[in-house]
């Protein structure tokens, strides 16, 4: 590679880093906690509603798993959800004790959701338009751009959350040890 592509590399590099660090991830991060205060409910909730539009039922366990919540927490918060019309619990056909947790219908959250669609479907129309990505070879180049962020963002907060659960892990260890007076 020649001096001129890899500086011109770094500088782009440098720039969507920027744009998506400092500008995207926080305007998401506000949009889902307005939409979640609108609704009434907390971010782990709005985002374990989320996550079950777009995966399906879920065991209980998994889905608090994925929100990054303790077992103890994800039922809690199953409960409220649970309460407030969002999801139904069924007995988990595969294991005796486990629930699956489905989404149910509810017209003031679909409402408010599919607004906010529709407003991110019109500035991708507005985008898509503006930037010629209707067009296969620069359709295929944008999603495959956003494609490989998203796995590398999802990637992070995996390990991020891995090391976390961990972190937790050794000190639920630890204080068990210490009350049954093995330390």
């Amino acid at each position: 590679m020649t001096e001129d592509r890899e500086a011109a590399i770094a500088a782009a590099v440098g720039e969507l880093t920027d744009l998506v660090v400092d500008h995207l991830l926080p305007i998401v991060h506000r949009h889902r906690t307005a939409v979640a205060a609108r609704l009434g409910l907390g971010l782990p909730e709005l985002l374990a509603l989320d996550l079950l539009r777009r995966i399906g039922p879920l065991p209980a366990g998994t889905l608090g798993e994925r929100v990054g919540l303790t077992r103890s927490t994800a039922t809690k918060m199953v409960r409220r959800l649970e309460a407030g019309g969002h999801v139904v619990r069924n007995p988990d056909p595969d294991h005796r004790q486990a629930q699956v947790v489905s989404l149910v219908p509810h017209e003031e959250r679909d409402r408010v959701l599919t607004s906010f669609r529709r407003q991110v479907r019109s500035t991708m129309r507005s985008a898509v338009s503006t930037y010629g990505l209707h067009r296969d070879a620069e359709l295929a180049r944008a999603a495959g751009l956003l494609i490989h962020v998203v796995h590398g963002l999802q990637l992070a907060v995996d390990g991020e959350f891995t090391r976390t659960w961990w972190a937790r892990a050794r000190v639920r260890r630890r204080r068990a040890r210490e009350a049954a007076g093995l330390r």
